[in-house]
């Protein structure tokens, strides 16, 4: 489910507490029926749970340990690329000397 990129700042987004649709809306900058959308899949699959104030609906993390989890995936990808630029710089290297 975290695996898109909007759906990904969505979750960051809300890390530091709820916002309101139109919020959402103006600082992700995609079209309104496709953050209606990724809003309903973050919901449908227990990610984020919304509520009314007047006739504003606002979004909130569901589980505050999900506010953790892109940072994860990006110190994990970052790891990984450190490592394969790393070997594909030595392969260059081993490519040159012969």
């Amino acid at each position: 489910m975290l695996s898109h990129p909007s759906r990904i700042a969505i979750v960051e987004m809300l890390r530091d507490g709820k916002l309101v649709a139109r919020n959402i809306h103006g600082k992700l900058g995609v079209e309104l029926a496709n953050l209606s959308h990724y809003l309903a899949k973050l919901r449908s699959r227990q990610i984020l749970a919304n509520g009314k104030d007047g006739n504003q609906v606002f979004y909130f993390i569901r589980n505050p340990v999900l506010v953790e989890v892109p940072g994860v995936m990006r110190r994990y990808f970052q790891t990984n690329l450190a490592e394969e630029i790393q070997m594909l710089e030595e392969v260059d290297c081993e490519a040159s000397s012969r």
